[in-house]
């Protein structure tokens, strides 16, 4: 049974959401500097406000690479190795990020060790909070998302396979083993169940019914059609990447292209052969 999940991405919004909050921050401390300069009576220099308060923007690229490196809550001690490293690579990297865009698009270039003390002084604390909080946020939503996978895949495994379909008669209603049908067939809107003797019609979906039947013995050879892989009798090349197949009574098909791969694989296993 081929079945499709998709849990939505927690860490991507979590980084959303901290990526809004830091430009604000970023933002705030310009405003702040504003302020403080004209509490002061100095001169305020847009410039260097927006240079200095780069240290907000370089949250952005590491807090990526925590999402992407959180662990449990179990390994308490490889955590707090991972946050003293990203807060001495923050405060190492935002004086070294001062310097060179200084030495590039400014008259002066600011100092690194001045610098460093500066984001010592002023950025330690908060970047000790910061990171911690960060982290538990991405171990929780990669937690919660590998428990949501767990629980999909253990709901797929309690679906049981079609083993046979209700199909009309004439005004009759009878039960069709799945494993007495040769292929399936669409023709809109309904669906063609080949058998030995007669063929029946059904309301379903190719897809619908893909993802009901046992994908080791039910495979897709064209997108119209699904073929019992126990009523194959043989199997040529058309030398174009086709395949015509042979059933067991005797009626042709063609297999696609784009289905082979699988088509082959399927027989194989099915036929417990291996594959040269």
């Amino acid at each position: 049974m081929q079945q499709t999940y998709r849990v939505f991405g927690a860490r991507q919004r979590i980084i959303l959401l901290l990526s809004f909050c830091l430009i604000g921050l970023f933002v705030i401390n310009i405003i702040l500097d504003y302020l403080f300069t004209r509490y002061q009576n100095s001169s305020f220099y847009i410039s260097e406000s927006l240079l200095f308060s780069s240290f907000w923007i370089l949250f952005l690229p590491l807090l990526n690479i925590l999402s992407k490196l959180a662990i449990g809550k179990n390994n308490m001690w490889l955590n707090l190795v991972v946050i003293i490293s990203f807060v001495a690579i923050h405060l190492i990297a935002y004086p070294a990020m001062v310097w060179l865009l200084s030495k590039i698009f400014y008259d002066h270039t600011f100092s690194y060790f001045q610098t460093f003390n500066y984001g010592l002084s002023t950025y330690l604390i908060k970047t000790i909070i910061i990171y911690p909080f960060c982290l538990v946020a991405f171990a929780n939503s990669k937690n919660k998302a590998a428990e949501k996978r767990i629980t999909v895949d253990e709901a797929f495994k309690n679906l049981e396979y079609l083993s046979s379909i209700i199909v009309s008669d004439n005004r009759k209603k009878m039960v069709l083993a799945v494993n007495d049908i040769f292929y399936f067939s669409a023709s809109s809107p309904y669906i063609n169940i080949h058998c030995a003797t007669k063929n029946y019609l059904c309301t379903d979906t190719m897809k619908n019914l893909e993802d009901r039947l046992d994908d080791s013995q039910f495979v897709r050879i064209h997108k119209s059609h699904i073929l019992n892989i126990g009523k194959v009798d043989s199997f040529k090349s058309r030398k174009n990447g086709d395949y015509d197949v042979t059933l067991l009574d005797d009626e042709i098909l063609r297999v696609s292209r784009s289905y082979a791969n699988v088509f082959k694989t399927t027989f194989y296993n099915h036929h417990r052969l291996t594959a040269k």
